[in-house]
């Protein structure tokens, strides 16, 4: 123990012997002191705080000195001054006032404390809380990070908190002055997180706002940031609908809240609204077909700090009717203070296929015609006339085979990245720029994919008094997307003998003189390879944020946006992809289109004690216009390739044009009130109007109110500490609105046709004035806890919520007479959506060498339609049920293959022979029950390794869902393996009917009209999926060190690995065979910074 007691000492000695052993050569003649502060941090490093004013009257400084002791160096300079200073690490604290000597014990005497708060890179902060535990007295920094508390006692302790940081508590014995650095939060509950127009931490949040952190996000080798949420977030289900790279997906959170119009969330990018939302971004069809492209492929994966989803009424009601189905906030990287760091990414990996169905070979397949034929009673034959022609049978050479699946989808798909940023700065001004390139082709046989380079630049400017600063951001993105014209997966189920190639190598268009055309009613999947779609994308996102404090605790504030998405898409097919045996010429198809939104919201913020708590309250203003403006030109009838590119060249052409305009206005405030960290009370409200509703109707009031409880910290809960580290209760009510209508639809519209009448041309009329139709309104309620468990290692919060949207817009049928189907009107209908979110996170192991941490999360929704006046005699009786989920459907008792005939058996309730409504008495839907994530955090030492699973418990569309009108063994078509266990023989048992080949047989009438309306079309479609496996080492400091580099890191990250389910399809999520699945990437890289 002495030992070890004197190790301490001399330790400790020599860590002072380094800081104040310092030495100091000055040599200045009548100068300023400031000039002496400059060149003393310019040789030790040391940091000077201090403000104008205090050097105001100060004198001029002489002084000449050569190796001295920083200390004396800093008497020598602070002699017959005015002010004088202290010594805190590396820091040198001015204080106003001389040298004073030691204060006798003064017992209870009161006396003012003055303070200064800063983060670890010596920045002030402004707003952190100041509370004295004992007095009870409470304050905040200013925007120097400065504070004072007054008439205090020694023995006072003294808590400084603020968001993202750790608290500390400091003793109050004879010192009058505190400099105090708080270390950036590594508990889960004070993190930064952001909110609407501002930031809060998970500790003193009312609202329920989940986080997903560039950590998370880096890990996943997906262009679409959207699909780095799914799983991760309760409450938020993401849809994946296409293995494509830039396909569009389907996000809903906490389910569906319109009948007919839009549900999806609002998408925010750094304080600004996207333009395109998540809507389509392509105009011209491409591989994606009806899905589209997402406009989420222009944002820069590389360039996200966070993503957060905001979710219950206290969080979104701020937001108005644009929050009504949640909010998700994207917020890009900034630059931080510190060394210039020059950081390098670069990536490369491949992608397959991931889950798909075997097909038949060309023997299964010939088996299957046969047996179709023989079947219905029918010899197969090569004569045309016959009913039983069947040239693939007898014409086409029957043991000729091509895997349509892996000659199509088999590939590999090559993907490349590389990024480099450089980022630094000093306590005032901070910078990040940085640019990005991507590369990703497909699994298809072509060499098209898309390419993306990107660059981003970000200033950050503050005022040496912290009351003046500026924020500009700017992200650009550039892409150039090669995809098909067609999903190649969509001709996988072609004869496996049919001839792709004729014997010179050529496309091959038919065989035994008989065109593919007739017979297979589709192209030779090869002269797809041969057709052109081109779409160049550009997206600019940029925002400047400007703020002053007027006075102490009022700020105002002026965030102004900009975004720009322009997209030029050209299509052709050139005569080398059509089929000569048809009539038809080369054509091409142009397709320009342009995006544009600005926004303006200036904000006044001010804060203030009030009592024992903090009030924060917010005040600002919205404006904001979207445009959308497009041309599409349909180019026909080219007599040579080489003109393609060419409109003039076109023996015909067709053009139309658009135009979209959305105004937006509002009014918004915020009043957050913080009792001593215990008692949390938030009021929003705002008001909108919107220019898509008819005059009279544009404007309505939206507002929410959220409180919590964080009970933990009541004198009572101090015993149970140990064990309950934190507590909170919270809860909200509030109301928001969606006008996710589109644009114009309360106007009477005309469309021009290029007939004419008279030698005129015409107009017809396509919609009615409508002005009457209002707001949906969505009504949220949550209730929810959250706890913290041996310190919080372990995590855990539940929430209940409850939305109710009514006024729901609809379709109303209108008579034949008066020239239209129907018109937009509100219905008071009421949609439902009640469910359950539990999250729980935990630290299983904390140690210097190993940690690892567990997150799990999962979601229970319930859609339904609880009352719709007139169901039953409207348009819509036989789409819903008053009751169950919007997507519930009736469907027809399913009896299963009858055994003596081998065709689908369904019960007719009624026994009147017939089958319709009346006999569809099960009901069904294909929402999810539940789903989730868990997520397994390993590190050791510098290796690090993630394992994340998502999870879903849902039914969904059979297999057969797509062969509704390809039945097994009618038409040149192939079918999945699984169809070979079929019935063959009476007394059978099989889930699979018997082979057809007549379209007018009882087989094939009750396939295509009575299975998809029978139970048996929904099936378990449940899955758990290994969503990402990532895999990363740091190089040990020394090894670091000997590089010369700040750090080294070598990964490899895996997605959508594998899928376990009992699904008998393709994949689970998708449902369709011949739409292509997600693919499984592997990615392996280096990141170096410097």
């Amino acid at each position: 123990m002495k030992l070890l007691f004197l190790f301490t000492i001399v330790a400790c000695l020599q860590a002072a012997a380094t800081g104040y052993g310092q030495t100091v050569s000055l040599s200045l003649r009548n100068a300023p002191l400031e000039k002496a502060f400059k060149e003393i941090k310019r040789q030790t490093g040391y940091h000077f705080i201090y403000t104008r004013n205090q050097l105001h009257h100060t004198k001029l400084l002489t002084i000449d000195v050569k190796d001295g002791p920083l200390l004396q160096v800093l008497e020598k300079c602070f002699r017959n001054q005015p002010i004088w200073f202290i010594v805190e690490d590396k820091y040198v604290v001015i204080q106003n006032g001389k040298k004073s000597s030691p204060l006798p014990d003064s017992g209870s005497m009161a006396f003012n404390l003055n303070g200064r708060v800063l983060n670890e890179q010596g920045q002030p902060l402004a707003g952190a809380s100041i509370t004295a535990k004992k007095s009870g007295q409470q304050t905040s920094t200013n925007g120097r990070g400065e504070f004072v508390l007054k008439q205090l006692n020694e023995g006072e302790i003294v808590l400084i908190s603020s968001v993202g940081y750790q608290s500390q508590e400091i003793p109050v014995k004879k010192q009058r002055e505190l400099l105090v650095r708080l270390k950036v939060s590594v508990s889960q509950l004070d993190e930064t997180v952001v909110m609407a127009y501002g930031k809060t931490s998970m500790r003193l949040n009312t609202g329920n706002i989940s986080r997903v952190t560039a950590a998370e996000i880096e890990k996943q080798p997906v262009s679409n940031p959207l699909l780095a949420l799914t799983g991760r977030v309760p409450g938020l289900m993401i849809t994946q609908r296409s293995g494509l790279n830039g396909a569009a997906v389907k996000v809903q959170v906490r389910g569906q809240n319109s009948i007919l119009q839009g549900s999806e969330p609002l998408y925010i990018i750094d304080g600004i609204p996207f333009a395109p939302g998540n809507g389509r971004l392509n105009q011209l069809e491409n591989s994606t077909s009806e899905i589209g492209m997402s406009p989420f492929n222009l944002i820069g994966m590389d360039n996200i700090e966070s993503m957060e989803v905001l979710k219950d009424a206290d969080a979104t009601a701020i937001y108005g009717s644009r929050g009504a189905n949640g909010v998700i906030l994207i917020t890009t990287k900034k630059g931080k203070p510190g060394k210039t760091r020059l950081t390098a990414n670069l990536s490369m990996g491949i992608s397959k296929v991931s889950r798909t169905m075997d097909m038949l070979n060309t023997k299964q397949y010939i088996q299957m015609r046969r047996e179709a034929f023989m079947n219905d009673g029918l010899v197969p034959s090569a004569d045309p006339r016959d009913p039983g022609y069947a040239p693939d049978i007898m014409v086409w050479d029957s043991t000729r085979y091509t895997d349509m699946k892996k000659l199509l989808i088999g590939g590999t798909a090559r993907v490349s990245n590389a990024r480099v940023s450089l980022s630094g700065g000093s306590s005032a001004t901070q910078f990040l720029v940085g640019a990005a390139y991507q590369r990703q082709t497909t699994v298809f046989p072509t060499d098209h994919g898309d390419s993306k380079a990107s660059a981003n630049f970000t200033i950050t400017h503050s005022s040496t008094n912290k009351r003046f600063a500026i924020q500009l951001n700017v992200n650009y993105l550039a892409d150039e997307n090669k995809l098909n014209e067609h999903d190649m997966t969509s001709y996988t189920n072609l004869p496996p003998n049919m001839k792709l190639r004729d014997e010179q190598g050529n496309i091959n268009w038919q065989e035994g003189g008989i065109p593919y055309k007739n017979i297979v009613f589709r192209a030779n999947p090869l002269a797809a390879l041969h057709m052109t779609y081109r779409g160049k994308f550009k997206n600019l996102v940029s925002n400047s944020e400007i703020r002053y404090e007027l006075i102490n605790g009022l700020t105002a504030k002026l965030n102004a946006g900009y975004n720009n998405l322009v997209g030029n898409e050209y299509l052709a097919r050139p005569s080398t992809s059509i089929d000569p045996y048809s009539s038809n010429l080369p054509y091409a198809y142009f397709a320009n289109r342009t995006f544009t939104s600005w926004i303006m919201e200036p904000q006044l913020e001010y804060q203030t004690l009030l009592g024992k708590g903090k009030i924060t309250s917010l005040i600002g203003a919205t404006w904001q216009e979207n445009t959308t403006e497009g041309i599409h030109v349909m180019a026909t009838n080219y007599t040579s390739d080489a003109l393609l590119g060419a409109i003039s060249g076109a023996g015909n052409v067709r053009t139309n044009n658009s135009f979209q305009q959305y105004r937006y206005t509002a009014l918004f405030g915020r009043i957050n009130y913080n009792f001593k960290n215990r008692y949390l009370l938030n009021l929003s409200g705002r008001r909108d109007g919107s220019s898509r509703f008819g005059p009279g109707r544009r404007f309505s009031n939206f507002g929410a109110a959220g409180a919590a409880w964080i009970f933990s910290e009541e004198n009572w809960m101090n015993r149970a500490k140990k064990i309950l580290s934190f507590g909170k209760i919270r809860g909200s009510y509030g109301v928001t609105g969606n006008d996710q209508i589109g644009d114009y639809r309360y106007l009477d519209t005309w469309t021009a046709y290029s007939n004419t009448y008279q030698g005129a041309p015409i107009v017809n009329p396509t919609a009615l004035y409508n002005p009457d139709f209002a707001w949906e309104r969505n009504k949220k309620i949550e209730a929810a806890i959250d706890l913290g468990f041996i310190e919080d290692r372990l995590m855990f919060s539940a929430s209940f919520y409850k939305n109710r949207s009514n006024n729901q817009l609809i379709n109303y049928t209108l008579p034949i007479q008066t020239g239209f189907n129907s018109i937009l009107k509100n219905l008071n209908a009421i949609l439902e959506n009640r469910g359950f979110e539990f999250q729980l996170t935990t630290k299983n192991i904390t140690t210097k060498r190993l940690n690892w941490t567990t997150a799990f999360n999962i979601s229970f929704n319930r859609n339904k339609l609880v009352s719709f006046p007139g169901l039953s005699t409207s348009s819509y009786a036989n789409t819903y049920i008053e009751g169950k989920s919007v997507s519930t459907r009736q469907f027809y008792v399913y009896k299963g293959v009858n055994k003596s005939t081998g065709i689908y058996e369904f019960e007719d309730v009624d026994r009147n022979g017939i089958f319709n409504k009346e006999d569809r008495i099960h009901s069904g839907n294909i929402d999810p029950q539940y789903f989730g994530g868990l997520l397994n955090s390993l590190e050791y030492k510098g290796l690090t390794l993630s394992v994340f699973f998502e999870f879903r418990k849902q039914r969904g569309y059979s297999f057969l869902n797509t062969r509704t009108v390809l039945v097994p063994g009618l038409g040149l078509w192939n079918h999945p393996l699984a169809v070979m266990e079929r019935w063959q023989h009476p007394g059978d048992q099989s889930s699979i009917q018997r082979f057809t080949t007549v379209s007018g047989s009882t087989a094939y009438r009750n396939l295509v009209s009575y299975l998809p309306r029978s139970a048996a079309f929904i099936v378990d479609a449940s899955f758990i999926r290994c969503k990402n496996i990532a895999i990363s080492y740091k190089l040990p400091a020394k090894a670091i060190k000997s590089l010369r580099i700040e750090n080294l890191t070598v990964f490899l990250n895996t997605q959508n690995l594998f899928v376990l389910s009992k699904y008998k399809g393709a994949d689970p999520e998708i449902q369709n065979l011949l739409i292509l699945p997600p693919l499984k990437t592997l990615v392996a890289g280096i990141n170096i910074t410097l």
